[in-house]
């Protein structure tokens, strides 16, 4: 299983969109959606690559992000998004739109194996704290597949069988009798 951190996907996703939004949003007054189909090359150049799929996702989002309806996206909308993020998680979609530039790491991509094995309450969204729950839950196995491979499956290799009359332990084998 890859690494995973919670806080990390959900801070970067967050960061992201705020991040873009600020780009975008220069002037203040709002996003509007003609803003985020025709980027100048001013802004394709601040937005970076890894920030095409922050823009994406808000065109893609845009009437959902956009809740009084008015045609632009105010930084109070785009507040309203992030905190909902922050406390209710990420769906499979937004975590494949808002994550996969993530770069150095992998845990998007495990947070979408498991999704549904870390989805414990299943409203179809990830939080932060059901991700620790999941990476706990994994560590543990992990260590507990560990401890049990070392464990003696087998006491009578120490002690030999209780009817036998050779010596009762192998240590036995390496001390003279006296």
């Amino acid at each position: 299983m890859g690494s995973l951190s919670g806080s990390g996907l959900i801070s970067s996703a967050v960061a992201g969109l705020n991040n873009s939004f600020g780009i975008l949003n220069a002037d203040g007054s709002g996003l509007k959606l003609s803003n985020l189909t025709n980027l100048t090359t001013t802004q394709v150049n601040q937005l970076g690559l890894n920030s095409a799929s922050f823009v994406s996702y808000m065109q893609s989002s845009f009437g959902n992000i956009d809740k009084n309806a008015d045609g632009t996206i105010s930084s109070k909308e785009l507040q309203q998004l992030t905190t909902q993020i922050q406390t209710q998680g990420l769906t499979k979609d937004q975590i494949t739109t808002l994550c996969s530039n993530m770069s150095g790491t992998n845990s998007y991509s495990t947070v979408l194996e498991y999704f549904d094995q870390i989805d414990t309450n299943h409203d179809g969204k990830v939080t932060d704290a059901e991700i620790k729950a999941f990476q706990y839950k994994a560590q543990r196995q992990k260590l507990d597949t560990q401890m049990n491979s070392v464990k003696s499956s087998n006491i009578t290799l120490f002690y030999g069988e209780e009817n036998e009359a050779t010596p009762s332990s192998i240590l036995d084998d390496f001390y003279p009798d006296i």
